[in-house]
């Protein structure tokens, strides 16, 4: 038997989830002094204003998981007989690269000698590693062979890009990673909005920048064309939160150039609101 995870950062949702057959990882949530687990939703759920208002405040944050927090989720699983495979996002956002997960995928290998243990850095974030999961269960489904799906969907990791907006640069400002995109950035004009990217090794860069929100996420659009690619020869994932309108017109172009199968829209998780702030756009693609 074989189970299939994806990182709680990967903005995919219970109904998704299900028909691909992944489950979603644990990650931890702190307000105030409290902290719980968040374990994704059962469905694509809009964040309420109060919601946005307390990310507007700061009052959430991320909590990285130790590595007995990883392999206590892990091991049942092992336990009973299931080999298992993780897509986490880049290793290079998590707060320590990436250490104490690695830690204990090695610690697990070691104690289940039997078993196959794999974990897959997507080096992306977001629906870029969802994607790269589904690749991974969808031929698993068809072929039943654990170690083939996974190192198929494995050989796809630096295929990726993420372009997105946020409304306020302050709150990726918070993260060391990103730090140099602040500097790039200062001493903009007001109202200007940056366009970051994510490359194919999981790198930020400030991309590019437009005055005002709905410019720079029409802007998305504009870059990929720019670039000479064929936009029919790519599929594409936007991801919003706080901003249906931006994200509506800007899946509306894209089905200019191709299928509706192959443009897919959803919402952000709350785990990645916290980071990006209460509000965003973003859009992976990928070649087919």
């Amino acid at each position: 038997m074989a189970k299939f995870f994806v990182d709680a950062f990967a903005d995919t949702f219970g109904e998704e989830l299900d028909f691909y057959g992944l489950t979603l990882a644990p990650s931890k949530i702190k307000k105030g002094t409290k902290v719980f687990n968040f374990d994704g939703y059962n469905n694509q759920i809009k964040l309420n204003e109060q919601l946005y208002t307390d990310i507007s405040k700061g009052k959430y944050s991320i909590v990285p998981l130790t590595l007995e927090e990883w392999t206590s989720f892990f091991r049942p699983f092992l336990e009973q007989g299931e080999d298992i495979a993780f897509f986490t996002i880049s290793t290079q956002l998590l707060s320590d690269g990436g250490a104490d997960l690695k830690a204990a995928f090695s610690q697990l290998s070691s104690e289940f000698p039997d078993r196959k243990v794999f974990l897959i850095d997507t080096l992306t974030v977001s629906r870029g590693t969802c994607d790269i999961a589904k690749l991974a269960t969808t031929l698993y489904k068809t072929e039943q062979d654990f170690t083939k799906a996974v190192e198929f969907a494995a050989s796809h990791t630096g295929e990726f890009v993420t372009a997105f907006v946020v409304d306020d640069i302050e709150y990726l400002a918070n993260s060391p990673i990103v730090d140099d995109i602040e500097e790039q950035f200062m001493g903009a004009m007001i109202n200007m909005k940056p366009i970051i990217s994510i490359d194919t090794q999981g790198k930020f860069s400030l991309l590019d920048k437009a005055k005002g929100f709905k410019s720079a996420v029409a802007k998305l659009f504009d870059i990929v064309n720019a670039n000479g690619e064929n936009i029919a020869d790519y599929t594409f994932s936007i991801v919003s939160l706080n901003a249906d309108e931006e994200a509506d017109k800007l899946y509306n172009k894209f089905l200019n150039y191709v299928d509706e199968s192959e443009i897919y829209k959803t919402s952000l998780s709350l785990n990645n609101a916290i980071i990006v702030g209460p509000k965003c756009v973003a859009l992976t693609f990928h070649s087919k």
